[in-house]
C-alpha cells in the first residue's frame, strides 16, 4: 500500500542528510565521522508492507542508504518502545558477560539483540530482522494435520478460564492430546544437509537456553509465540517486546504461572534429548555466569532506577492492549486496573531485590536451580493455567 500522507517521509527526509535509525555504525575515534562511513538515507520505498502478526501491526519501510544497500524497519504506533530500548542495552551487556567466560564463549552463548530506536512515548522504530519469522505462524502450518486446531484449541482453554484449577487442568490435558508438538520438522525442512540441520539445532538450543536464564532473571514475560521470531537461515531465536519485565506477569488477570517458555513444541525443537543434555547444561553455563557477575548486574539496574526514560510498571499503552486482549473491551474489564501496579516509586527497589534474590537462589546449586526451574517450566499444573492466548499446549 501507498503511504498515507507519505510525502514528507518519501520527499524530506532523503535530503536531510540522515543516517539510518535502525542500523549499527561503530564508534570511531577521529571527528568529525566522514560521510562515506555513514549509512545515509538516499530513498524511502513509496510502498509499505503491514505486517500480519502483531496485535499493533506495524509497518514495514523500505530504505536505500549510501552504502548501496536496502534495509527494512519497522514503524510502531501506538506503542511504547522506550521500554524495549532499554532492555536492549541491558542484553548487550550481559552479552558481553557470556564472552568474557570461556565456557560460554567457546558455546557462542548469547541473547540475539536488534535496534530499537523510540520517537516518544507512543511510537518508534525497530531494526526489521532479516529472515525471521513468529513462531506462531511456523507452528500454525506444522499443525495443521492435528485432531484439534490451534484456534479450537484456544477457544478451549478460554471456555474453562473461570473453573476450578484441577478442571482446567483437565482440560489442557485433553488438549495436549490432540495437539501433537512437530517443531523438528521446521529444521528437517529448512535446513537439508546434516551440518546445517545439527548447526541449526546447536544453535537452537544455544538461543532458547540463554534467553531463558536471563528472562527468568529478570523477570521478562509475555512470551506468546508471537514474540519470539525464528531465523530461518540459522535456527537461532529471537525474542521481541520487553513492554512487561521484572515478573509483571505475575501481577496480570490471569498471572503467567512459569519461569520461561519451554512448552512442548519449543522442548520438540531441541530433538531426542529434550532439555536433557545440551540445554539444560548452557542453562547451567549461563546461570553461573549472571551469579558470578550479580553486582554488575545489580549496579546496571540500579542506574535505571534514574533513568526518566524507564518505568518499572507497565505503561498506559501496555495496560490498554492487555486489557483488550484479556476482556476484548467487554463489561468484565472493570477490575483490571486493580490486577496492574501503578509506579509509587518503590517498585525500582522491589524488582532489584527480586533479581538479587534469583541471582543467590538462597545458596542452591546451578544445577539445582536449573532442574527446579525447567520443572516449574514444563508442569503440566503450571502451564494449565496461564492466559489462553499464550498457547501453552503449543
Amino acid at each position: 500500500m501507498k503511504f498515507p500522507d507519505g510525502k514528507w517521509w518519501v520527499d524530506t527526509l532523503p535530503t536531510l542528510s540522515l543516517p539510518s535509525p535502525v542500523k549499527n555504525i561503530p564508534v570511531q575515534k577521529h571527528f568529525p565521522y566522514r560521510k562515506e562511513e555513514l549509512p545515509i538515507i538516499l530513498r524511502i520505498d513509496e510502498n509499505i508492507v503491514i505486517a500480519a502478526s502483531g496485535v499493533s501491526h506495524p509497518k514495514i519501510m523500505k530504505m536505500i542508504l549510501s552504502t548501496v544497500e536496502s534495509q527494512r524497519m519497522l514503524l510502531k504506533a501506538p506503542d511504547d518502545l522506550r521500554q524495549d530500548s532499554i532492555m536492549k542495552q541491558v542484553f548487550e551487556k550481559v552479552n558481553k558477560l557470556l564472552w568474557r567466560n570461556i565456557e560460554t564463549r567457546k558455546r557462542n552463548l548469547r541473547i540475539r539483540t536488534y535496534n530499537v530506536s523510540p520517537l516518544g512515548p507512543t511510537s518508534g522504530v525497530l531494526e526489521f530482522v532479516p529472515n525471521s519469522m513468529p513462531l506462531i505462524d511456523i507452528l500454525k502450518s506444522l499443525h495443521q494435520g492435528d485432531e484439534m486446531d490451534i484456534t479450537e484449541a484456544r477457544l478451549k482453554m478460554k471456555e474453562f478460564q473461570s473453573q476450578s484449577k484441577n478442571v482446567r487442568i483437565q482440560v489442557y490435558k485433553e488438549i495436549c492430546h490432540k495437539v501433537t508438538p512437530n517443531l523438528r520438522t521446521f529444521f528437517f525442512n529448512n535446513f537439508t544437509s546434516s551440518d546445517s540441520w545439527f548447526e541449526s539445532r546447536t544453535l537452537y538450543c544455544h538461543g532458547i537456553a540463554t534467553t531463558s536464564i536471563t528472562g527468568y532473571i529478570l523477570g521478562i514475560g509475555d512470551r506468546h509465540c508471537n514474540n519470539i521470531l525464528l531465523d530461518k537461515s540459522s535456527g537461532e531465536p529471537i525474542h521481541i517486546d520487553f513492554g512487561v519485565a521484572f515478573d509483571q506477569g505475575q501481577a496480570l488477570p490471569i498471572p503467567e504461572t512459569v519461569p520461561f517458555r519451554l512448552t512442548r513444541d519449543i522442548v520438540d525443537g531441541m530433538g531426542v534429548t529434550g532439555v536433557n543434555g545440551m540445554f539444560s547444561k548452557n542453562c547451567e553455563h549461563v546461570l553461573n555466569v549472571l551469579r558470578s557477575n550479580t553486582q554488575y548486574i545489580s549496579g546496571i539496574l540500579d542506574v535505571l532506577k534514574y533513568d526518566p526514560l524507564y518505568t518499572w510498571t507497565m505503561s498506559p499503552l501496555r495496560k490498554k492492549k492487555l486489557k483488550q486482549i484479556y476482556f476484548n473491551n467487554d463489561e468484565s474489564d472493570k477490575g483490571f486496573d486493580e490486577f496492574i501496579k501503578t509506579d509509587t516509586g518503590s517498585e525500582a527497589n522491589a524488582a532489584i531485590e527480586t533479581v538479587k534474590r534469583k541471582l543467590g537462589a538462597q545458596g542452591l546449586s546451578n544445577e539445582a536451580v536449573v532442574r527446579e526451574l525447567i520443572h516449574e517450566a514444563v508442569d503440566p499444573r503450571n502451564l494449565a493455567l496461564i492466559f489462553m492466548g499464550w498457547s501453552p499446549f503449543l
